[in-house]
């Protein structure tokens, strides 16, 4: 009882202490803003942090500007989603056959090489301003996904025992993929999405500030630019920073909760228990 007490003890203190690391350095990322901002002072060219809070705060009371982010979340979920379902079944042939492997390896190798802008430069020839973010995200965050989904429907040495016993109950096809593939794959996939996912909030952006939609986050940071309001392309990108950082915490979450889900645990025990129905 005195050792469990004490771990605990110690096991709290740390977490009290990583908590009050994070603190610390986020003020001091604040106090360096300020630092340079007085040096400068030139609140047209860099605003104090107080004065970009407040400036948030009052875009964030127009309908404009939730309307525009509501369009920027939808183009990141599209392209996530595209991502993730072309990822995944590329990524799961490419484990299977050695040759479509090597199809892919050249390409995929090519594109993590690109440069955003050199993918977005020419998409505004090809599409409109709406579809350009979803397609250079796409094209940037499936790649991620490819190698996340073959990294963990490869076969290794774990996961052949696991579908020799299940072949020898006469477990193949789907069952064997339901109950073995996919669940080792899991991590790999979960790591791959949430690594796609805050990818694809960048790269929308990104798309955006260039592409220029009607209602997006970054049509409004590109009009602040122009109009020389720094106060409003920094709250707006501290809108993105904050609104981007949930959800990806949000991802993280679901991911944990289906990793930690019982009906997809690859234990002996459970797997026993599967095929042995």
């Amino acid at each position: 009882m005195a050792v469990n007490y004490l771990l605990r003890i110690f096991i709290i203190q740390r977490m009290t202490r990583i908590k009050f690391c994070k603190f610390i350095s986020l003020f001091f990322l604040v106090l360096v803003w300020y630092v340079f901002s007085g040096l400068m002072n030139a609140p047209l060219i860099l605003p104090f942090p107080h004065s970009v809070l407040f400036r948030l705060f009052e875009l964030s009371v127009t309908a404009v500007f939730w309307k525009a982010f509501a369009f920027t979340f939808l183009r990141v979920i599209i392209s996530f989603f595209i991502s993730l379902v072309s990822g995944f079944l590329l990524g799961f042939f490419a484990a299977d056959s050695k040759s479509f492997q090597a199809f892919l390896e050249f390409p995929l190798e090519l594109l993590r090489a690109t440069p955003v802008i050199a993918v977005i430069l020419p998409a505004l020839f090809w599409f409109t301003s709406d579809t350009v973010p979803v397609f250079v995200a796409v094209i940037m965050c499936t790649p991620i996904i490819i190698t996340a989904s073959k990294n963990g429907f490869e076969h290794n040495t774990e996961n052949i025992e696991k579908l020799f016993k299940a072949k020898s109950r006469g477990f193949t096809g789907f069952y064997a993929f339901r109950y073995i593939r996919l669940p080792c794959a899991l991590p790999s996939l979960a790591s791959g999405a949430e690594s796609a996912f805050g990818l694809s909030w960048k790269v929308v952006a990104a798309g955006e500030v260039l592409s220029i939609p009607r209602y997006a986050a970054g049509s409004l940071m590109q009009k602040a630019q122009v109009h020389i309001e720094s106060s409003d392309v920094l709250a707006i990108t501290l809108a993105l920073v904050i609104i981007s950082y949930f959800f990806e915490k949000l991802l993280k979450l679901i991911t944990a909760f289906i990793l930690r889900d019982k009906t997809i645990q690859t234990d002996e025990n459970n797997i026993e228990q599967t095929f042995s129905i």
